[in-house]
């Protein structure tokens, strides 16, 4: 596919329907900051993974149609201590169904479900980069006080004077 084709809006994985499962709901809101916010994790992941898919524009355009792209769900993974993903399905009610029968569904189906986990896996894999740093940061205030900067370590007292 032609990379240059703008990433859609990012996904609302914050919702309250899908809150109510998780124990944390505020990591869950953290999630979506990185995903939406100065980060822009859903832009850096899609750019990434629009580089490399096998979707035709034609089964691009049939995705973002149908709204999948806003289906999907990013949550901290405590015990695997990553972001992970749910990809959404292929739905099979009837506007979808002709949609994608002018793709010649039968074999662009599996491949439009393949493509969308792998987008999943890229933004994930981004999220996880950016919320392990985080989680990373929030230790190290939570241990030194608000004061203390990373960044401070080659500086010498003199130069605080």
């Amino acid at each position: 596919m032609n990379p240059d084709v703008s990433a859609p809006a990012p996904p609302t994985v914050s919702r309250a329907s899908r809150d109510d499962g998780y124990a944390d709901a505020a990591k869950r809101a953290d999630i979506q900051a990185y995903l939406a916010g100065t980060e822009n994790a859903w832009a850096e992941g899609f750019s990434e993974w629009a580089a490399e898919t096998s979707l035709t524009e034609a089964e691009y355009r049939a995705v973002a149609a149908t709204g999948l792209f806003d289906e999907f769900d990013f949550y901290w993974d405590e015990t695997a201590d990553r972001v992970a993903y749910t990809a959404p399905e292929l739905p099979s009610d009837p506007e979808t169904t002709r949609r994608l029968s002018a793709l010649d569904a039968g074999e662009s189906a599996p491949a439009i479900e393949e493509e969308l986990d792998e987008l999943g896996a890229t933004v994930a894999g981004v999220l996880t980069a950016y919320f392990v740093g985080w989680e990373a940061d929030s230790d190290v205030v939570d241990t030194f006080g608000g004061q203390y900067n990373a960044r401070d370590d080659d500086r010498t007292d003199a130069q605080d004077e």
